[in-house]
C-alpha cells in the first residue's frame, strides 16, 4: 500500500513539473516578441513653438528729472521742487498716488574745465537725478501724460511700454499652439517616412517668453521743441516653445 501512494506522489510531481515547463514554453515566445517588438519601436523628436499676441491695456512711462548745480544742496532743492511740481501736474489730470512713484535718486560730481582760461582750477558740479514712475491705464492719455510731465519739469523720457494685466491666458494659448505645431511636424515626418506616428512618450516646455511693446516715439518728440507727443501702442507678443518626442 506504501509502494503504491509513493508511486502515486511521484507520478503526479512529475506531470506537474511537465506542465510547468508546457506552460512556461508557451509563454517565452510571446514574452521575447513583446521585448522584441519594443526593442524595434522607434521614436521621433520635434519641437513646436508659437507666438500669441495682445491688445495692450497698461502702460509703464519712466521719467526724469536732472538738476545741475555748483552746490550740491542748490541742486538738490531745485530737483525736489521740479519733481513736486511734475507730480501735481500728473495728478491734476486725474493720476493718483498709487500711479506715481519716485525711484533711483542719485547724486554724482563732475568737474569742468574753464575753456577761456586754462590756469583756472576746474569748477566742480553736482548733479541730482530723480525717476518717476507712472502707471496709465487710458492709453489714449500716455501722450498728454508725457507732455505735462515735460511742462511741468520733467526732462528725460526714459522709457515708455505697453503690457497686458494678465497674461496667463495668452501664456496657455502659446503653449496649446506650439504643442499642436510640433504634433502636425511629427505628422508631417512620419508621412515622409512611411510610418505611423503613435503617441507621445516626452513633452517639455522649452521656454516661454513674454516681450512688452516700448515705444521710442517719446524720445524722437522730446527732442523736437514744441511738438505733441503721439504714441500708438503695438501688439504685445507671448511665445512658446516645446519639446515633444512621439513613438511610431
Amino acid at each position: 500500500m506504501t509502494n503504491k501512494l509513493s508511486l502515486r506522489v511521484v507520478l503526479v510531481s512529475v506531470a506537474l513539473v511537465l506542465l510547468a515547463g508546457a506552460v512556461g514554453s508557451a509563454l517565452l515566445p510571446h514574452t521575447g516578441a513583446a521585448a522584441q517588438e519594443k526593442e524595434l519601436q522607434g521614436s521621433m523628436n520635434v519641437s513646436g513653438r508659437a507666438v500669441v499676441t495682445g491688445t495692450p491695456d497698461i502702460s509703464y512711462i519712466s521719467l526724469g528729472v536732472e538738476t545741475r548745480n555748483e552746490s550740491a544742496q542748490q541742486a538738490a532743492r531745485e530737483n525736489a521742487e521740479l519733481m513736486t511740481n511734475v507730480m501735481a501736474a500728473l495728478k491734476e489730470l486725474g493720476l493718483t498716488e498709487a500711479d506715481l512713484s519716485t525711484s533711483g535718486y542719485n547724486v554724482y560730481s563732475y568737474q569742468q574745465s574753464n575753456r577761456s582760461d586754462s590756469s583756472a582750477p576746474p569748477i566742480t558740479y553736482y548733479v541730482v537725478h530723480n525717476r518717476l514712475d507712472i502707471t496709465v491705464k487710458d492709453l489714449d492719455m500716455v501722450g498728454e501724460v508725457i507732455d505735462t510731465a515735460i511742462g511741468a519739469g520733467a526732462n528725460q523720457v526714459q522709457s515708455v511700454s505697453f503690457d497686458i494685466q494678465d497674461k496667463q491666458a495668452m501664456q496657455i494659448q502659446a503653449l496649446e499652439n506650439a504643442v499642436a505645431q510640433a504634433r502636425m511636424k511629427g505628422e508631417a515626418l512620419a508621412r515622409a517616412a512611411g510610418v505611423t506616428l503613435g503617441g507621445i512618450k516626452v513633452i517639455t516646455e522649452q521656454n516661454t517668453s513674454y516681450i512688452p511693446y516700448t515705444d521710442t516715439a517719446a524720445l524722437r518728440s522730446f527732442a523736437v521743441a514744441e511738438a505733441k507727443t503721439q504714441i500708438t501702442p503695438g501688439d504685445v507678443e507671448v511665445s512658446a516653445e516645446v519639446y515633444v518626442e512621439f513613438w511610431f
